[in-house]
C-alpha cells in the first residue's frame, strides 16, 4: 500500500469516527458513518484539485 493509500484510509477512518459519534455510537450505523466519510474524502480532494492545491496522477485518482 503506496504512502497516499494509507494516508487516505487514516482520514476516512478518523472520519468514521466521528461521523459515529455523531449518530450516537450505533452500530447499525456504521456502514453509513464509513460511506459518508469516503464520500467527504471524495468531496475534498475534489475541493484541493479545483484549487490546484494538488495533482492527482492517474493511478492516485483511480485508488
Amino acid at each position: 500500500m503506496s504512502k497516499n493509500q494509507v494516508q487516505k484510509q487514516k482520514w476516512i477512518s478518523d472520519a468514521a469516527y466521528f461521523n459515529s459519534i455523531k449518530s450516537k455510537l450505533e452500530p447499525e450505523q456504521a456502514l453509513t458513518n464509513w460511506l459518508d466519510a469516503e464520500q467527504q474524502y471524495q468531496e475534498l480532494m475534489q475541493k484541493r484539485v479545483k484549487s490546484g492545491l494538488v495533482r492527482i496522477s492517474q493511478n492516485y485518482a483511480s485508488a
